[in-house]
């Protein structure tokens, strides 16, 4: 499966900071493991989701179309994961 939790946070990172470097920063990991991340989330999918021919990798047209569906997601995985805290609290 191409997508995981892991993978549209560290999509969203990347869309959000504008540099693999920046994302890493922010989720707390180094650089090679985020461009990995998405090197192997494109193969996965078998598109391209960042241009890389410039300094900075910009989001592709397929990244921005992928984009509102990831944060969805992310936004219900959020929402999940406090209703089960609160479960939990009881």
């Amino acid at each position: 499966m191409a997508f995981s939790s892991d993978n549209v946070r560290v999509f969203l990172a990347v869309l959000d900071s504008g540099s693999f470097s920046a994302a890493a920063r922010q989720l707390g990991r180094v650089p090679s493991a985020v461009s990995m991340t998405i090197a192997n989330l494109e193969a996965e999918l078998d598109l391209t989701l960042f241009d890389r021919s410039t300094r900075e990798p910009r989001p592709t047209d397929v990244a921005r179309a992928l984009e509102p569906q990831a944060r969805q997601l992310a936004s219900q995985l959020r929402q999940l994961q406090a209703h089960a805290e609160g479960l939990h609290q009881g």
